[in-house]
């Protein structure tokens, strides 16, 4: 048995293939559910490893989650263009608020297909300290954003709006960058030793991930963009956090004119392992391009084949019985996969023929193609979501599937290829989210 399976994100492909020999086949004599060999290929520029983690709290101490692609908490997103006066956390902290300027919501404002918030030169958004005290020794930071146009913006901060110099109670943010090129990262006052700084790798509108690390008991400050090292020392600093959380525009002469896509911080000082998961998984989401060699979308499948026996009369797989075909796919790591890009494609062997009426005869299932979902978020209808292919070449997309094999419950040896293409976006989450698609064949 031959299967093909494409699932696209951005310019992120892979393709899951099953193989099973007739004779292999013959000797499992298909009496029971089997599992097929797998294999895995990824159609990108380079070679790509598995991904750690689904999201941001798999790993522990998240205290702020703000996600661009969930302003409310609720999957549900704002109108495009409409203003946002709250976004959501969805780490242990508090929520943002809009507190000056008018804060947007763009559908598209990412590289022309992700969403984000749109700052303008005064606006800010602010909330409160998301850790246990107004000091903190130890913490990590990652945000994605970009800018409209260059200024000596101050865009993040975890003292509020502070921007001062001293040890004490000065600024915990980030020039992300400063109009001179340059990238800061100062974590408890500025602008001596403890400060780190480098040169901004990307024009400035780009799309860009920024890591910052500080660990005083651990001797350690990290900068980083797009998961690359900006600059490092080996001291770290009990930062003033007492102002809480700040987005845009610092009222002392200091605006920010750009768009945030996430926000995501740490009451800890994680290891590089830790970091470079939580990187592999934001850069995935807003930036794959960047996203660097060892780090994909994980998603893994099996097949199962059983005999149709619903009387329970002990049927084997034998010339004149049908079986059930069930491919179960899991979202194992990564991001969710964007909006209608899963794709699967599943052929059938010289040996069956598809049946196109009821999976079930009058069961619970409607349709050719029955789909249970567990926790996906995709959407099926067998009328809409499945399509057929009579050629002799593997569909790579719906749009090759156009072969009608009409109305009825007969046995249609022309289907070659079964085409299934749920709609909606493939979450990521904990547990794991997965769905199984199943249709039946006789054998010849």
């Amino acid at each position: 048995m031959f299967g093909y399976f494409i699932f696209k994100r951005a310019a992120l492909a892979a393709i899951i293939c099953c193989v099973m020999s007739a004779s292999c086949r013959a000797r499992l004599r298909l009496s029971s559910a089997r599992f097929l060999s797998l294999c895995l290929a990824i159609l990108a520029s380079a070679p790509f490893a598995q991904a750690q983690i689904s999201s941001p709290d798999d790993i522990s101490g998240l205290v702020v989650w703000m996600d661009g692609k969930d302003v409310a908490g609720t999957g549900i997103q704002p109108a495009d263009g409409s203003s946002v006066t709250t976004w959501v956390n969805k780490g242990s902290g508090g929520d943002l608020t809009t507190q000056a300027g008018v804060v947007t919501f763009e559908a598209a404002s990412f590289d022309g297909k992700n969403p984000g918030l749109r700052f303008p030169h005064l606006a800010r958004m602010a909330g409160p300290n998301p850790f246990a005290g107004n000091k903190q020794n130890v913490m990590t930071i990652l945000f994605v954003s970009s800018n409209v146009t260059p200024t000596n913006n101050a865009s993040v901060s975890l003292n509020g709006t502070e921007d001062g110099r001293s040890n004490d109670t000065g600024r915990t943010s980030f020039h992300a960058p400063w109009t001179d090129g340059d990238v800061y990262f100062d974590a408890g006052g500025c602008c001596g030793p403890e400060r780190l700084r480098g040169n901004f790798p990307n024009p400035i509108t780009e799309t860009s991930l920024y890591t910052g690390l500080n660990d005083e008991p651990g001797n350690r400050q990290w900068l980083r963009v797009d998961g690359q090292d900006i600059d490092t020392d080996m001291t770290g600093h009990n930062a003033d956090v007492s102002g809480g959380i700040h987005l845009g525009a610092f009222p002392s002469g200091n605006p920010f004119d750009g768009r945030f896509a996430e926000v995501v911080i740490y009451d800890r000082a994680l290891p590089l392992a830790e970091v470079e998961d939580i990187e592999c998984f934001m850069l995935l989401k807003w930036k794959p391009s960047a996203a660097p060699t060892g780090c994909k979308v994980n998603i893994a499948a099996s097949k199962d084949v059983e005999v149709w026996d619903p009387l329970s009369a002990g049927l084997y797989a034998v010339p004149g019985n049908d079986v059930i075909y069930s491919i179960s796919v899991v979202h194992k790591s990564g991001p969710d996969l964007d909006e209608d890009t899963v794709f699967i494609a599943d052929s059938m062997p010289a040996e069956v023929v598809f049946y196109t009426g009821d999976i079930d005869d009058g069961g619970p299932a409607t349709g050719a193609v029955k789909f249970v979902d567990n926790g996906s978020g995709l959407s099926f209808d067998p009328n809409v979501n499945v399509s057929y292919s009579s050629g002799v070449t593997k569909p790579k997309a719906a749009s090759d599937c156009d072969y009608n094999p009409g109305a009825g419950t007969g046995y249609d040896p022309a289907v070659k290829y079964v085409c299934i293409h749920p709609s909606g976006k493939f979450n990521a989450g904990t547990p794991d989210p997965s769905f199984t698609v199943s249709f039946r064949t006789q054998i010849k």
